[in-house]
């Protein structure tokens, strides 16, 4: 396996991946689908890019963001669950919790990291930034706001859900602009998934033409767009979302990184407890 590539986990969008696919599975009563479902894409994406090198990324239960701007991502927790829905969210949290701290150490995973108050993106750009000149860094996540980090040379986003790679090449083809102004696109569009509100009636499309001076001074949008960004009274709002979308959000720490002990008697301790017979003998890297 290679030595020259790093694989960067969103790793609370793939357990999420995995809530869904597995949901009912279980060994003796107990849920062990999320784990099952994240060390089989272990298994995957190391065969994939032919890699042993793999950092974990986690979100924090307290976030910044939401004390910086209160609706931050409030869409998502007015929602209203069942008594059956809040249970199995327990469950999975406990799955999480479990995975990264008791059974990813145990297989000699090292780069395990989370800091209160931020989220995954917010490690995955400071690893980005400050860890790596010669590695090729791909970073397994479906969330757009890491396009931003496509500036970073040898940085590249495998999308699971799509199995399609964005580059900086790839990036620019379709959006007919740089990685490092997909923020300020953020920042005018909003972010309907985090609930970050830009500008009424005004999406990605239109905020990319804006940028490149593609709009005509008498469009609306044009106008909107303007007053937004330099108007006395509503720029602080524009600035307020660029700061909420750029990564990583200031006070991110830098990770150090160290070398993984990984072992496969590690593995097969971590399965047998789950029951997971079927991975039994599916440990994903070099046996010594």
């Amino acid at each position: 396996m290679s030595n020259k590539s790093y694989l960067v986990l969103d790793c609370d969008y793939l357990c999420h991946r995995a809530k869904y696919a597995m949901k009912d599975l279980s060994t003796d009563s107990i849920p062990t689908g999320v784990i099952y479902g994240f060390l089989k894409d272990i298994i995957t994406f190391t065969k994939m890019f032919h890699t042993k090198n793999i950092i974990f990324c986690w979100d924090s239960k307290h976030s910044i963001r939401q004390k910086m701007y209160p609706a931050y991502k409030q869409n998502r927790r007015d929602k209203e669950k069942t008594e059956e829905e809040e249970c199995y969210d327990a469950v999975f949290r406990k799955q999480i919790k479990k995975l990264r701290r008791i059974y990813l150490p145990m297989i000699g995973f090292k780069n395990i990291f989370i800091q209160k108050g931020y989220e995954s993106d917010d490690i995955i750009a400071s690893i980005c930034y400050n860890i790596f000149d010669s590695y090729n860094t791909i970073i397994i996540s479906a969330d757009q706001d890491l396009y931003q980090l496509l500036t970073i040379a040898d940085v590249s986003i495998y999308n699971p859900q799509q199995r399609k790679m964005m580059t900086r090449k790839t990036f620019q083809k379709k959006y007919n602009i740089t990685p490092d102004r997909w923020t300020c696109v953020k920042a005018i569009a909003g972010c309907t998934s985090d609930n970050v509100k830009g500008i009424k009636g005004i999406g990605n499309k239109t905020a990319i033409a804006y940028l490149k001076d593609e709009l005509k001074r008498s469009n609306k949008a044009f106008e909107k767009i303007k007053a937004f960004c330099w108007n006395k009274k509503l720029r602080p709002f524009f600035l307020t979302n660029l700061e909420i979308v750029s990564l990583p959000l200031k006070g991110t720490k830098i990770f150090k990184i160290q070398k993984d002990e990984l072992s496969e008697h590690g593995w097969k301790i971590v399965i047998k407890k789950l029951g997971i017979k079927s991975l039994l003998e599916k440990f994903p890297f070099e046996r010594k």
